[in-house]
């Protein structure tokens, strides 16, 4: 496993509970998405080889993020929470589950959901993570996380009645927890904004209006990195002002880091290109984020343990 990409002056060796200064100073978190397979739901070599590959980082993250498509999904209530029974019991063999930060992804509720009953079920499920704050009726699948210096905001672009979407009660909620200028900002939804192939016209792109919207609270806001999955691949697209339309001006770049690499087919789909700095690769994995002071240091590890991208932001 090739993790020299973590330097020992970054990344001291030794057992993670006695490494205190790196607590003190230093926070970890790992994002990946889109584990959908065969078995019973989800696809369970990949996903346990990819736990594997995270339980051997020292330190281990805080908590690892998973934004959406964690399952196939089906229409009958039952069988999804079977389903992600299972990816439950998966992650509990590496990880407590109390380390588990889930959003919701359409193979959970479908596409244009009917009704609420599935995400009430993903809710019932993954019960056990304690948010800083929520937003209400929405079953516990938009909330953030606070750790220590960081703000980890989870959003549903699968909400009933508002697929593809960041709007409304939601729009505003990210609007009011993401204006703290004091914190690093990260974003977890599962639909792109900006789409590179594999899922255009399926993703918040498929209402520009609104996802404009929406990337002007990202911008206004300086959130520091938007993590989606869906594409079934990892990318590196950089939106800045380039993007901006005659109704929202953008003034920062920020990027948008698609990893979709859990365990779903692999998808290499590559059409939209503007802006793209790491264009789509098709392969297993997840991404470690550190944060130090004003260091933001990404690594996207494969599941074979290679490091196929990695950049450092400096606040």
């Amino acid at each position: 496993m090739e993790l020299r990409a973590y330097p020992t002056k970054h990344f001291p060796t030794g057992s993670s509970s006695n490494n205190t200064d790196f607590r003190k100073k230093r926070y970890r978190f790992v994002v990946m998405a889109d584990s959908r397979g065969r078995d019973n739901g989800i696809n369970e070599r990949i996903l346990r080889g990819l736990l594997k590959q995270i339980l051997k980082l020292d330190p281990l993250p805080e908590y690892i993020v998973y934004p959406g498509d964690l399952v196939s999904g089906s229409r009958r209530p039952e069988i999804l929470r079977s389903q992600l029974e299972k990816f439950k019991s998966v992650f509990t063999s590496y990880f407590p589950i109390e380390m588990f930060l889930p959003t919701i992804g359409n193979h959970e509720v479908g596409s244009v959901p009917v009704n609420l009953e599935r995400e009430k079920v993903f809710a019932e499920v993954f019960s056990e993570y304690t948010p800083d704050g929520q937003l209400l009726n929405y079953n516990r699948t938009v909330y953030y996380v606070d750790l220590g210096p960081i703000r980890l905001i989870l959003l549903n672009s699968y909400h009933y009645q508002e697929s593809f979407r960041i709007t409304g009660r939601q729009l505003e909620w990210f609007y009011d927890v993401s204006k703290d200028p004091g914190k690093h900002k990260f974003v977890f939804v599962h639909g792109p904004a900006y789409p590179t192939g594999a899922h255009i016209g399926s993703s918040l792109d498929r209402y520009p209006e609104e996802r404009d919207r929406f990337w002007k609270v990202v911008d206004d806001n300086y959130i520091d990195i938007v993590f989606p999955g869906h594409e079934h691949n990892y990318s590196r697209r950089l939106i800045d002002s380039s993007f901006s339309t005659r109704r929202y001006q953008y003034n920062r770049g920020i990027y948008q880091v698609v990893t979709g690499g859990g365990g779903a087919p692999l998808r290499d789909a590559y059409s939209s290109k503007k802006g793209v700095i790491v264009p789509p690769i098709p392969e297993y994995h997840f991404v470690v984020v550190d944060v130090e002071d004003n260091l933001i240091m990404v690594h996207a590890i494969s599941y074979e343990g290679k490091t196929i991208d990695q950049f450092t932001l400096s606040k």
